[in-house]
């Protein structure tokens, strides 16, 4: 059964009718909340539970291993909203100490909205790749599909550019659409040239278009779309407020994707100092680990804004700039750890890393380099095949920039199982191609593609 519930808050009131009622007396700004456990693993005899609000409350528990179900009461809880996070042990829980390593934790926090006098009703699971989670049934999470069947995907980026593609647009769409053996879609950002109006309307157009992909279409924003966006010809508007306008609009529902057939995701937004990234998205299915990162060009947002401001009112602002691109490279490296530590724990049998930018399009650039270095680590370690997509440059490409290391960079040593696919973006007058790519890791190389043109 797939997890339907978009927000934990929902879920924890929906529960109530599953768990029994009688909070204990208490403050008048305190409230309780049970938690009733559906399944006990057999490998788990303890059960702590942390509830942060004004306070932090710590509660172990012990619980029966192989039990049909547990419940438990945590009272004297402060008012308001509180996150619940869990973690289970296998051993009894006067062996548990603050170093001991669970055996299941939180995939992510949830947030219950304790009331006084009220008892909040919070039904839990736990789900055996380790991981604790709110929901219905003893299942896996639903970003993870433990099909190891082969995938295929359409990847497109740099598009729509000009009059001419933005008439194209939905025979474009079309086209995907077209093609029934899709699972997934993937936009790889820059939904606009770098010379035209980054105005919430034409965001919207694009937005419609995607919207009509019939498959779940997931996306990663480019530079052309917020970066850039204080050029004069762009309309000169503030980069950072267009990143906020992208992100409300095309992500409305944190982990769920755009398209006709809506897809859960997992979002880096579900974890704690990462609440901005609604971006960076990751799934599993095909034994392949997915993952959407946000880097862009315009070495990922390091360039100075209102080069070419002519009027006197607009100038650059490097310390909100530079803030700005340190939070999401240090959004980007988490990301990638968790990417290759999901592979690693699932004995995945491939990547997938998805992003804007091509970096490699010139010399090394600052933005780029602990991302590179990241990379080239994770893949090495990894030890398997890792697949690269990036748009950005426009012309179609396949290569492993990282096969003799890459000194620019600082990376010394090779890494020979990566592989990269530049796609084909906007240098024509009509949207012409997209890629479809299949992963298939029961054969060798697990990534082959095909140019798909309209």
């Amino acid at each position: 059964m797939k997890l339907l519930n978009f927000a934990p808050l929902s879920m924890a009131a929906a529960m109530g009718s599953l768990v029994a009622c009688g909070a204990p007396e208490q403050s008048d700004d305190t409230g309780s909340i049970e938690f009733a456990l559906t399944v006990v693993p057999a490998d788990v005899s303890c059960v702590r539970l942390v509830a942060t609000g004004s306070r932090t409350v710590t509660s172990l528990r012990n619980v029966s291993p192989g039990a049909s179900s547990a419940g438990f009461n945590v009272d004297r809880l402060p008012a308001g909203i509180v996150q619940v996070d869990g973690q289970a042990f296998r051993g009894a829980c006067s062996t548990v100490s603050s170093s001991s390593i669970p055996s299941y934790v939180t995939e992510a926090p949830v947030n219950v909205r304790v009331a006084p006098f009220e008892v909040a009703k919070v039904l839990l699971k736990l789900i055996r790749n380790g991981r604790l989670s709110v929901g219905v049934d003893f299942e896996d999470p639903f970003w993870i599909n433990r099909s190891t069947a082969p995938v295929d995907l359409a990847v497109f980026g740099d598009a729509p550019y000009g009059a001419v593609q933005i008439s194209d647009f939905p025979n474009f769409i079309a086209s995907v659409n077209a093609d029934t053996s899709i699972a997934e879609a993937v936009h790889l950002g820059d939904i606009k040239n770098g010379s035209s109006r980054c105005d919430t309307s034409y965001f919207q157009f694009v937005l419609d278009g995607l919207n009509t992909v019939k498959r779940p279409l997931l996306y990663t924003p480019g530079d052309n779309e917020w970066t850039d966006c204080h050029r004069a010809n762009n309309g000169a508007f503030d980069p950072l407020e267009r990143l906020a306008t992208l992100r409300s609009m095309y992500y409305p529902v944190p982990g769920l994707s755009l398209g006709v057939q809506k897809k859960q995701v997992l979002s880096q937004s579900t974890f704690p100092g990462f609440e901005t990234f609604v971006e960076n998205q990751m799934w599993v299915e095909a034994d392949t680990v997915f993952s959407v990162l946000h880097v862009v060009g315009s070495n990922n947002n390091l360039l100075p804004w209102f080069t070419d401001d002519k009027t006197g009112t607009k100038m650059d602002d490097p310390a909100r700039r530079i803030a700005e691109a340190d939070a999401r490279i240090a959004a980007t490296l988490n990301w990638l750890d968790r990417a290759f530590e999901t592979a690693a724990s699932e004995g995945s049998g491939a990547v997938v890393l998805m992003m804007q930018a091509d970096i490699w399009e010139g010399a090394a650039a600052s933005g780029f380099t602990a991302i590179v270095q990241k990379i080239a680590t994770r893949t090495i370690a990894f030890g398997k095949p890792v697949l690269l997509l990036q748009g950005d440059s426009h012309i179609f490409k396949v290569d492993n920039p990282l096969a003799m290391g890459d000194a620019g960079y600082g990376v010394t040593t090779p890494v020979p199982n990566l592989t990269r696919v530049v796609v084909q973006g906007s240098t024509t007058a009509a949207l012409t191609e997209w890629l479809k790519l299949h992963v298939d890791t029961a054969v060798s190389p697990p990534f082959s593609w095909t140019r798909i043109t309209h």
